[in-house]
């Protein structure tokens, strides 16, 4: 037994973690199968010295050990190493080293908010109308496009001493970046990040040691608006303020111990250059002619330059920013589809969210602009009306280098296709959609039998890859790009099982609850955007993420920690539902968005409303919030667990008196009701065997499954069918390219999950409604069941302590395979079912218990490794088993005789 992937605060080596809030959490190997952990003991040094020894502790926890030693420094890296026991006493001996380093604190920040305001053309003019969302056909706008600071600062590095280490903390109101000596500071893409600006600015540090040079050094910083000033979802520009900001610190520590700070200040001098626009929806402008050359380096003369203003419009709390960075993904190289005159017309293989990127060469002033879209209209040009009132031009005017690269900084779009209209002649050297979006930690790994199933699989990972930035967001390419509550908080439960999504969901909870109101409710939006018809979704479905998120957190992370910091605010959240409901009842605005409308066959051409009751939408998702809450509170060891156990005890009564007739059936039910109650568990077992017969009936009552459900209740369908024995059903609509579907969505052509079922028609037509997104987060919530439903890897216990295997077999899939990275280590299992027999191979990571469940099997036999305890229940074998590599094997029906039961049954 060994220790391995050491983590402070949940993270490899972190370099701004806060002082006051320190835990250590590692994981095993070399373990025996079922060897366990008894004890531990950590060690924390700094500069040499021993800062604490936790001593040896008796206990098998390895993630989120509290530090308990003395105060530690602000700005100080640390090391550290831990040990384990197993419960024959043998230690392991020690781990390698590792490290971490403290942040600023709120203390430490001495540096001034500097910035540059010029004024250049007419300014902005607020009172104009803006036309946006739906209103974007009803007139013109003009655009305010400010250009982009300049701003740079000389200094000196010590050249009779050795840089030990160099670390540059910033932060922004609106987005930066940062260069030194001519060097991009590579700190991740869009930085500092987007927050509501009224209560956080989130900082990030980086080590730039590389980047110094003995004497004379410079640096400079291109601040753009970003989320702060610039456009912004449905609303005009200037949200949150008008003048963006920056402020920075550079800490320079010598060998010999003695230490430089620079801080921004009114020393620096600022100028407008080459970037004349820059707005994440509207796009950039650059004018090669007017680039500073040199400009952040230390011989450059900006006498002509003016000073900065040393000022801010707010003083939010300065706060390290706990997610990922946003990162390039990948490189795409588009197919020429048409040249003609001055335009070219590229279509990209893949639908690209980020930006595209060139290389050309032509005579000083010539230029282009590229324009982008999700998809080609009837005509066979842009469709743009899909972009609304983001304008998503970039253009470049060239210099007449021999060779120059353009590829804008600060903002992104979506696109499969980009047209490039030029003025004079340009010669493209190299053309490139650059992919981006947040890091992706700790890929899982997929495959099945089925090959539309895994096709489906990649158009889930490829929707993921486009739909978090900096948080998750409901669409790439139009005026809006959003947290939405009820959409993200489903999507982001559902990429846990895709990826590491803990410190994404960290990042983004700290946006929700920051909006939390007085009475409170929390705003539909994360970070907060207050516009005139989002105001009805307060306390609606939307605004349920902030649970969902904490839920998140402690049940695939096992984070209690998060759980006892904002059970007070779940709390208040709470009272404001209960104070807002009905004798327990709720009532869904959104009701079941962007569903099919039954006697249409389409999705509705207004705004996206479904057809399930709004009253039983609404209940049942608050049936499922109390559930979510008693747990929480158990977690916390909180005595108010038992107050919301009650409460869902109340609404589930008030549900079954309202909405379930005297056969069982629920009064005027549509396909979404009956699931959100049968995951809800809102059904009386009297009535559960005629309800999952009425169910199986409606969809299947097309001759073959036929889900007709939208974003709120689309992400239950696919786990209430397994677990009513229904996985025939789930794996038959995951497996299909009939209408509707997502294999539909790649049958016609994409990569990606769309926002509609029904964008595309049959036919080949667009959808009416230009709310039609071709990448949306919405109904890509189904990607949890390919590792929890097909693989069969769920949680049964936080974090998965505890791990339930359950394959998802049937006629459609007979074999499947997954690696996943849980917070104790990787889980792997692979199962293959054919000519009767079942076989299955599985690698539990120490530290945990498995159960494995197989249905209706015979003669179970273990090859490798041995169960713990076997039982059988209700037909199904199951098998307790500590960690270790595992292997089974069963005999089964024959294969004709299950699969004619099983078609019975559906």
């Amino acid at each position: 037994m060994n220790v391995k992937n050491l983590r402070c605060n949940g993270k490899i080596r972190p370099v701004q973690v806060d002082p006051a809030k320190i835990s250590f959490s590692f994981q095993l190997t070399g373990c025996e199968n079922g060897e366990e952990q008894s004890g531990y003991e950590i060690w924390l040094w700094k500069d040499g010295d021993l800062v604490w020894d936790s001593g040896k502790v008796s206990s098998s926890e390895c993630l989120y050990i509290p530090y308990g030693g003395p105060e530690l420094a602000p700005d100080s890296r640390y090391e550290w190493r831990a040990r384990v026991w197993n419960r024959k006493g043998e230690g392991s001996g020690f781990s390698s080293f590792t490290w971490f380093e403290t942040g600023l604190g709120k203390e430490g920040w001495t540096a001034e908010w500097i910035g540059y305001d010029r004024p250049v053309g007419e300014g902005f003019h607020p009172e104009l109308p803006f036309y946006c969302a739906d209103d974007f056909k009803l007139g013109k706008n003009t655009y305010y496009l400010p250009p982009v600071p300049y701003i740079r600062k000389s200094f000196t590095v010590d050249e009779n001493k050795r840089v030990a280490s160099a670390k540059l903390y910033y932060t922004a109101l609106g987005l930066v970046e940062i260069q030194m000596n001519g060097k991009r500071i590579r700190q991740g893409l869009l930085s500092p990040g987007i927050s509501d600006y009224r209560k956080t600015v989130y900082t990030r540090a980086v080590h730039v040691e590389d980047c110094l040079c003995p004497g004379a050094n410079g640096i400079g910083i291109l601040l753009a608006d970003g989320w702060y000033a610039g456009y912004m979802g449905l609303n005009n520009r200037e949200w949150y303020g008008s003048s963006p900001r920056v402020c920075a610190q550079l800490h320079i520590i010598y060998e010999d111990g003695s230490r430089k700070i620079l801080n921004t200040d009114g020393s620096w001098r600022a100028a407008y250059g080459a970037l004349l626009e820059a707005d994440l929806y509207q796009g950039e402008t650059w004018d090669a002619r007017l680039e500073w050359d040199g400009w952040s380096q230390a011989g450059f003369d900006d006498s002509d330059w003016e000073k900065v203003r040393t000022d801010s419009e707010c003083e939010p709390e300065k706060t390290p920013h706990p997610g990922p960075p946003i990162m390039e993904h990948s490189h795409i190289i588009p197919e020429i589809i048409r040249k003609k005159d001055d335009k070219i017309l590229l279509c990209f293989p893949e639908y690209v969210c980020g930006v595209c990127a060139f290389t050309v060469r032509g005579p000083e002033g010539s230029g282009f602009f590229v324009r982008h879209a999700e998809m080609l209209g009837p005509d066979g040009e842009l469709y743009l009306d899909g972009n609304r009132s983001a304008r998503c031009r970039d253009s470049y005017t060239l210099r007449g280098a021999e060779k120059e690269y353009f590829r804008p900084k600060f903002t992104w779009h979506g696109f499969r296709y980009a047209e490039i209209t030029c003025s004079g002649p340009v010669e493209f050297i190299r053309l490139e959609g650059i992919q981006t979006g947040a890091v992706l930690p700790e890929p899982t790994r997929f495959s099945c039998s089925h090959p539309v199933a895994n096709t489906v699989f990649r158009m889930l990972r490829a929707t993921e890859k486009a739909s978090l930035m900096d948080t998750p967001i409901d669409c790439c390419a139009r005026d809006e790009r959003l947290g939405w509550g009820l959409e993200g908080d489903h999507f982001m439960y559902a990429m846990t099982y895709m990826n590491s999504q803990r410190d994404a969901i960290l990042k983004w909870n700290r946006d929700i609850w920051d909006s939390q109101r007085e009475n409170g409710a929390t705003e539909a939006i994360a970070p907060a955007v207050v516009m005139k018809d989002v105001e009805p979704f307060i306390g609606d479905l939307q605004s349920y993420h902030g649970l969902h998120m904490v839920h998140a957190l402690y049940r695939m992370y096992g984070d209690t920690d998060s759980v006892r910091t904002y059970l007070g605010p779940l709390k208040r959240f709470f009272d404001y539902l209960e104070h807002n409901s009905d004798r327990y009842l709720r009532y869904a605005t959104s009701c079941d968005w962007l569903g099919i409308l039954e006697d249409t066959d389409h999705s509705d051409t207004g705004h996206g409303y479904g057809e399930c009751s709004a009253l039983m939408l609404g209940t049942s998702h608050y049936a499922l919030a109390a559930r979510m809450m008693e747990e929480l509170c158990k977690a916390a060891e909180d005595p108010e667990a038992e107050k919301y156990r009650e409460l869902y005890r109340n609404i589930r009564r008030a549900f079954r008196q309202n909405f379930i007739e005297r056969d069982g059936l629920l009064r005027r039910g549509k396909q979404g009701d009956y699931i959100m109650a049968l995951f809800a568990d809102l059904i009386p077992e009297r009535f559960l065997e005629t309800v999952l017969s009425h169910v199986r009936g409606e969809l299947m009552k097309s001759g073959y499954i036929r889900w007709f459900g939208g974003t709120p209740t689309t992400p239950y369908l696919l786990p209430v069918l397994k677990k009513y024995g229904m996985t025939g059903l789930a794996n038959a609509f995951v497996t299909a390219v009939t209408y509707p579907g997502i294999g539909y969505m790649n049958r016609k052509g994409y990569d990606t999950v769309w926002e509609r079922w029904d964008a595309i028609h049959e036919d080949g037509s667009i959808h009416p409604q230009v709310m039609n997104a071709m990448c949306h987060e919405g109904l890509a919530a189904i990607a949890g069941y390919f590792v929890s439903g097909i693989a069969g890897i769920e949680v049964e216990e936080a974090g998965f302590r505890r791990i339930r295997l359950e394959p998802g077999v049937s006629r459609e899939i007979t074999a499947a395979k997954a690696s996943f990275h849980s917070p104790y280590g990787e889980i792997r299992t692979r199962w293959e079912w054919k000519e009767g027999i079942f076989t299955m191979k599985c690698l539990i990571p120490p530290g945990t218990t498995a159960k494995i469940i197989l249905p209706e099997v015979k003669n179970p036999e273990f090859l490798k490794g041995a169960p713990q305890e076997a039982l059988r229940e209700n037909g199904k074998s199951q098998f307790h088993i500590r960690s270790g590599v595992y292997e089974l094997r069963a005999s089964w029906e024959k294969l004709q005789d299950y699969q004619a039961r099983t078609d019975e049954r559906t």
